[in-house]
């Protein structure tokens, strides 16, 4: 079993690639709260350990070429953000072998694109399979049964 933090982790990758893929090709402002949910600010007024996750995982989704953006401001939106040609081949390309590709229409062909699993799985709740669907793209690890 996962720790929360990398169920959140897996999550969020999948809530910031789909918002950018849906607005693909503008740059857009990324708010933070849109991926991790509302803020719960301590009495210090510093952000919860949950919403700082999620810039953590919009922040290594930059570091690891997946989107750009040109600031992250007071640590509530990041700004001009968009997905990298490198992203954007990612969640369109149907991940399916020669053969299946050869033989499949093209309803088989969307559904089995990175886009169409996260969407799935984002839409079912399930962090199981984001988690599964997350490591076979992102980290070439086979899904664990």
């Amino acid at each position: 079993m996962n720790d929360v933090n990398i169920d959140d982790f897996y999550h969020d990758i999948g809530v910031i690639l789909l918002s950018l893929f849906q607005q693909f090709p503008r740059k857009v402002s990324l708010f933070i709260d849109d991926i991790s949910g509302p803020d719960d600010m301590d009495e210090f007024g510093l952000h919860s350990p949950r919403y700082l996750s999620a810039i953590g995982a919009l922040m290594w989704l930059h570091d690891e070429g997946y989107i750009r953006y040109f600031d992250i401001i007071k640590q509530e939106s990041a700004e001009e953000c968009t997905l990298t040609q490198k992203a954007f081949v990612k969640l369109i390309r149907p991940n399916l072998t020669a053969d299946a590709f050869a033989s499949a229409n093209s309803i088989a062909k969307r559904e089995s694109t990175l886009a169409f699993k996260m969407r799935k799985a984002l839409r079912e709740q399930s962090s199981i399979d984001m988690q599964d669907i997350i490591e076979q793209h992102f980290f070439n690890a086979s899904p664990i049964s």
